[in-house]
């Protein structure tokens, strides 16, 4: 597994916050991932020069939104329209199931097993053990047995996950996994939450946390692979900002990041501003896609209830899926074919 040098690029400024964006289905994205559709092109065997990247967005449970939107992508069949698939979080793991073909699977586990204090517990935290057990996603709801992961391998579809490396306090991406083990790993690494989710993951000698802490919504990442066409899925609905869940828990996570590099302070501190930078880039490329790279971001309408990290309400979550599926189907055109599917 290949962990490239840490750092990250910071987005393009414009100075502007766009209102919602209304995805047009002429869009380059939308329009190659149709053409790539109707066709026969296969991952490592294009007749296009393109590189299309899926980028997804976690958030916890919230991952459950682009949960939902990978599940109308593998319904529809579009899965091997994509040459990368990066996420960070939440993401990653969803992206993973994607490659496994268990995005159904993983879809409906959130609003299943995945929805019970066994898995979500913030009381966990009193007692030394993670609020969320990633280890319950990889097993119930991304599909990564040993044949998953040979799913994964076999996709010629390249995952990266997005972590944070604690002595660098730079993003870097986790690539190239060969094992079932290097992807748990992996996975593991790019969702381990600071302070509520325990001790760092050390790969190799390293040490990782959660890869939503430093880009949660990883479109500069893809393009920095090469992506041409991305089409980014987002959990939060327009007019939702990030914002931290309480004082209290900030005090507690930097504490904690301070304890393993103080400089892991600041990147937690100025999540929020980069983090809806990245937001209005996304908008602003959905809306003006004047030249390559293009970006079409896909995310849930002003008015959507924000599904929280920590939510296990089975019906809530339902609803989310629900919603965030058809958004897929509207955003691409391909209505018709995911009915039929």
């Amino acid at each position: 597994m290949t962990n490239p040098p840490a750092g990250g690029v910071t987005s393009a400024r414009w100075g502007v916050r766009y209102g919602p964006p209304m995805p047009d289905r002429r869009h380059p994205v939308a329009e190659l991932i149709r053409e790539r559709a109707a066709g026969e092109s296969l991952p490592g065997a294009r007749e296009d020069p393109h590189r299309v990247a899926l980028v997804l967005e976690g958030g916890g449970m919230r991952g459950v939104v682009s949960a939902a939107m990978t599940a109308a992508l593998e319904r529809m069949q579009l899965t091997r329209c994509f040459d990368l698939v990066v996420g960070a979080s939440a993401g990653a793991i969803n992206g993973a199931a994607l490659l496994a073909g268990a995005a159904r699977q993983g879809a409906a586990a959130y609003c299943g097993p995945l929805a019970s204090r066994s898995f979500v517990s913030p009381a966990k935290v009193l007692r030394g053990k993670p609020v969320i057990d990633v280890n319950q996603i990889l097993d119930l709801a991304a599909g990564l047995d040993a044949a998953g992961h040979e799913r994964v391998a076999g996709s010629g579809i390249a995952l990266h996950c997005i972590a944070v490396d604690v002595e660098s306090a730079g993003c870097v991406v986790l690539s190239g996994m060969r094992s079932k083990r290097e992807l748990w790993d992996a996975l593991l690494a790019s969702s381990r939450m600071p302070w509520a989710g325990g001790a760092p993951v050390e790969i190799g000698g390293r040490r990782y946390l959660d890869g939503g802490m430093g880009s949660a919504i990883p479109v500069e990442q893809a393009i920095a692979a090469g992506a041409t066409h991305v089409l980014a899925l987002q959990t939060r609905p327009h007019g939702v900002p990030r914002r931290s869940a309480s004082r209290l828990g900030d005090r507690l996570i930097e504490r904690h990041l301070r304890r393993l590099n103080p400089a892991l302070v600041t990147l937690y501190r100025d999540r929020v501003v980069s983090y809806e930078r990245v937001v209005d880039d996304i908008a602003r490329l959905t809306l003006e896609p004047a030249a390559a790279p293009y970006v079409l971001g896909i995310r849930p309408p002003a008015g959507t209830p924000c599904v929280s990290q920590l939510e296990r309400r089975a019906p809530i979550l339902a609803r989310a899926a629900a919603g965030a599926e058809r958004l897929v189907e509207q955003a691409l055109g391909l209505q018709a074919a995911l009915r039929a599917a």
